[in-house]
């Protein structure tokens, strides 16, 4: 009888799996997803698509170069702050401007701030100079900013300090992006487009249909 949990399920392949050696695509079964791939010689994929884009769920690095549906580059929203800079500063938090209200921007998301020309391509640029503070979550010096509340308009966002870190104002101007990350989505990620995975590396994540170069590779399915 085959062990059934979860974990010896995905890591042994249980679910199922495929190999092929040819430049062609490959696609799991109904209701799974591609869910590690085991080079078993220098390869460089064609198509590497991700199971959740946007906004629905956790995010995994691909050959998807759309900013926000793929490799964790922009977390769950960003948006280019205003020129109008900081409109309030109190001693435990400050309110600044962006130029688009989202629905995606929730209390308690950390905040990155940088530069307005970063992209998928050339990855992430942060601006201490404006404000922005490293994000420690853990251990006994936290630091780091997040939301603590949107106005009305959603175009207002309150920050103060994460839970023990101490609170520093950002300076934001219209040559700044700011960056909200979630549970979910991180940032500074970018495509897998060109990259060559040598012999023996096995990656994991969740992707909906792979296309590998004409060189052997093993898929395992999962949930």
């Amino acid at each position: 009888m085959g062990i059934n949990s979860t974990e010896v399920s995905y890591g042994f392949g249980q679910m199922g799996s495929v190999f092929t050696n040819l430049n062609k695509p490959v696609y799991p079964p109904k209701d799974h997803v591609i869910v590690a791939i085991q080079f078993l010689a220098e390869n460089t994929p064609d198509v590497m698509l991700t199971e959740t884009l946007d906004t629905a769920g956790p995010q995994f690095p691909g050959t998807d170069d759309t900013e926000t549906s793929a490799a964790n580059f922009g977390g769950v929203y960003f948006d280019a702050c205003t020129g109008a800079s900081r409109t309030t500063v109190n001693v435990s938090n400050d309110t600044f401007p962006i130029t688009t209200a989202s629905a995606l921007i929730k209390p308690g998301q950390t905040i990155l701030l940088g530069d307005d020309a970063d992209s998928i391509d050339l990855g992430i640029t942060l601006d201490a100079g404006a404000g922005h503070v490293e994000p420690n979550y853990n251990g006994p010096n936290p630091t780091g900013l997040k939301v603590a509340s949107i106005d009305a308009t959603g175009l207002l966002i309150t920050t103060t300090a994460i839970s023990g870190g101490a609170f520093t104002p950002l300076n934001p101007d219209n040559g700044n992006t700011v960056y909200f990350l979630d549970e979910h989505h991180g940032a500074g990620g970018t495509t897998m487009e060109s990259i060559v995975f040598p012999s023996g590396v096995t990656i994991y994540g969740r992707w909906t249909t792979i296309t590998p170069s004409a060189a052997p590779v093993i898929c395992y399915f999962g949930k």
